[in-house]
């Protein structure tokens, strides 16, 4: 085949002029296969990472005394104000609770102490324990010293005020001074990816 340019119509396919001529049929051959024997091919090994983890306890015994602490004001105060109840005065009726007189504010306040000691306290907070615990000893030191004051408002007993300023001290003391301790563990694993 030639291909031979038409200046009218670009270049075109012409057919062959020249004799053709016929080749002889290509013989076909059979390919058989052989057998080649199996080989055993080993499992490549599955890659791994390694795999680190870590895990820190820590031991707040401190928070544990102060949350006792907190727990009890919670509920002397509870039981002060279910006694008292809040259909009157919040300074009529004065019940006894412990031996000591209270009205339903101080069972109020005592209440408050309480739950922010144990907010404190489950929150590990060595500063919330140290403040809450001042702010209770200041005012049972003032209750203490001017019950006079506090006689018909809260009915509060010169006793039951230092005996405040004691939990108070507890909350202080082992807040400042009970060291909190951790352990930590690491453990390091081969996993496949």
């Amino acid at each position: 085949m030639t291909i031979q340019p038409d200046p009218s119509r670009g270049p075109l396919l012409q057919p062959p002029t020249g004799p053709v001529v016929q080749t002889e049929p290509v013989a076909t051959r059979t390919v058989q296969a052989e057998e080649v024997p199996a080989v055993a091919v080993a499992p490549a090994p599955a890659a791994q990472q390694t795999v680190v983890r870590s895990s820190t306890r820590r031991y707040a015994f401190d928070s544990v005394i102060v949350g006792a602490i907190g727990v009890a004001l919670i509920i002397v105060g509870a039981i002060v104000v279910a006694r008292a109840g809040l259909d009157g005065s919040m300074e009529e009726p004065v019940v006894k609770v412990l031996g000591f007189t209270h009205t339903a504010t101080l069972g109020f306040i005592e209440a408050g102490i309480g739950i922010c000691l144990l907010i404190s306290a489950l929150a590990a907070s060595r500063a919330g324990a140290i403040f809450f615990g001042l702010v209770l000893g200041v005012a049972a030191v003032v209750g203490a010293v001017q019950t006079d004051s506090f006689d018909e408002s809260l009915a509060l007993q010169s006793g039951f005020a230092w005996l405040l300023v004691g939990a108070a001290a507890v909350v202080v003391l082992v807040s400042l001074l009970v060291p909190r301790l951790s352990t930590s563990t690491r453990t390091a694993r081969a996993e496949p990816l």
